[in-house]
Formats: structure tokens, sequence, C-alpha cells
């Protein structure tokens, strides 16, 4: 997949691009909604024989618009999100830089120098995809601004136990720590991703560990509590179980305890299975981790 960089006043890689059909979207979390519109995207290219894009944005728009103090927790950063667009068959990814400049244009200017200027043939994009200042353009304006050079394809709102799926519900369970019910709207179990600060092995039992795993900031953490994981370091999957203090929404410091003696590793990805406990401190984990290790539960 070609990553493409675009900051709107060095916009000289938008030139001679090739036919490509453009899912437009800021897709935080990739989630079902998404890649419903990616694949829907996707359909259509292989009928034109062109190639499939994304189109996506960042730093967030909120954050931008109210001069940072409004800061947005994400999902997935964008590494993350390269690596699910590539998963879902896009050719090109093009990541358009949201700063003031950028949100300053008109709905027409935004189609004529990221749409026709990329040689978009058809955009795919959901009901509620706004573009232009103030978001003024929308998907029922978009194929006037287009005067006629590209198609246009909207896709409906995706429903989960008639909810619609958003990055922002998925925010609120991950708030209320209800994450062994995200699988239904993100298609996996959530993902965050660190390094490991430090880790040992445990004398309470022959074959543990314990971490302390700083999460990378663009994930956003669950409510504190006590936490069925699954750990994967080095492409090798282990059951887990993470502690996430009152205090650690804010450091992004947890405590892992990996049930497999591991060597010293530097990243760790963690897959968020299901909340065994409130966040009652550490006795809890001495209490769980014996009982936890003789289950199989991943």
């Amino acid at each position: 997949m070609e990553t493409v960089l675009i900051a709107h006043d060095k916009r000289n890689n938008c030139d001679q691009q090739e036919p490509c059909v453009a899912a437009l979207g800021f897709f935080d979390g990739v989630h079902i909604g998404h890649q419903t519109v990616i694949e829907k995207a996707k359909t259509i290219a292989e009928r034109k024989k062109v190639k499939l894009a994304v189109m996506t944005f960042f730093p967030h728009p909120k954050e931008v618009l109210s001069g940072g103090k409004n800061p947005v927790q994400y999902l997935t950063p964008l590494s993350l999100k390269k690596e699910k667009f590539e998963q879902l068959g896009v050719d090109i990814l093009y990541v358009v830089r949201f700063d003031l400049m950028f949100a300053a244009l008109s709905p027409q200017q935004f189609v004529n120098d990221y749409l026709l200027a990329l040689n978009v043939k058809h955009v795919v994009a959901g009901f509620d995809f706004t573009y232009g200042c103030r978001g003024e353009g929308n998907m029922k304006t978009i194929k006037d601004h287009g005067i006629g050079q590209f198609g246009v394809t909207t896709v409906s709102k995706v429903n989960e136990a008639n909810e619609k799926i958003s990055s922002t519900l998925i925010r609120e369970m991950l708030g209320a720590g209800d994450v062994d019910n995200i699988p239904n709207y993100l298609g996996t179990f959530y993902e965050t991703r660190g390094k490991i600060r430090s880790i040992h092995s445990k004398g309470r039992t022959e074959d543990q560990s314990k971490a302390i795993v700083k999460i990378d900031p663009h994930f956003t953490l669950p409510k504190p509590g006590v936490y069925e994981t699954e750990a994967i370091v080095n492409d090798q999957r282990y059951k887990s179980v993470s502690y996430i203090r009152a205090n650690h929404k804010y450091t992004g410091e947890i405590e892992v305890e990996i049930l497999k003696t591991l060597k010293q590793h530097k990243e760790i990805q963690l897959k968020w299975i299901r909340r065994l406990h409130e966040d009652q401190g550490q006795v809890y984990m001495e209490e769980i981790i014996p009982a936890f290790s003789r289950v199989s539960v991943i």
C-alpha cells in the first residue's frame, strides 16, 4: 500500500495520480461501519478496474478547531490504521494534514484540490460525512461540486442492537469497561500497543511474568479495573491479566501479568477480552492470578 502525506501548502504530490475510487472519512478505530464504506469502495474500484484509495485526516478536526482545548481520545493511532487499511485491500492511503488552512477551504475548493486533483473517479463515504469550511459540504452536495467528474455512493447508517456503530460509542463502551461487547462494533477485540518499561519473572508460579507497560497515548484505555487480556509479544500470544489503576488513565502505565516467563522485550500488544473486577488494588491481582492461570480462557 502506498501512503501519500498531503499538507495544503505543499500539494505538489497531488498531481498526475492514477485514477481511483476514494473512501473518505476519519476512520478512527476502523470499525464495522468504516469497513462497510471501504468494502463498498473496493467493489466499485474492482468493477471500474482502478485503484482503491482511502482519504483520512490527521489530527482530529475537533482538536484543531478548538485550538487544542478539546483533545480527542483516539481509538487507533495512524500506524495501526495503516495496518487495517492494508488488510482491507487499500492500494493508496492519502493522509491529509488537518490544520486551520485546510479547515478554511470552501466545499468547492476541497473537491477541486483533493478529489479532482487526485483523479478520483468515484467517492464513497458515510451518510454523515461533511467537508469544507464549517462542514458546509455534505453527501447531498458533493456530486454538484464534482461537476460530473466523479460518481458518488453514500453508505447508510450501520447499526448493531439498534445503535449506530460509531467511534464515539466504542469510546463510551471503553469508558464503562464493557470491552467484551466491543467486537460486535469493532469486528475484533479492542487492541492497545505500548512499550514494556520493565519485566521480571514471578515467584508465585513457575511460568509467569509481571510487566509494567507504557501504552501509546493515541489509544484509549478502558475503565480502571482488572481485565482478562491477550498479550502479543514478539508475534507470540499469551494469556494475561491487566490491571489499570485509577491514575493510569493519566499516566498511561499499566501492570500486566503474563502467564509465561518472558525475557526482556520492548513492544507489546494487548487485546482486551473482558473485565474481571473493579479497581480494588493489587490484593485482587494476587488472588485472581493463581486461579486464572489454571483456566484456558483464550
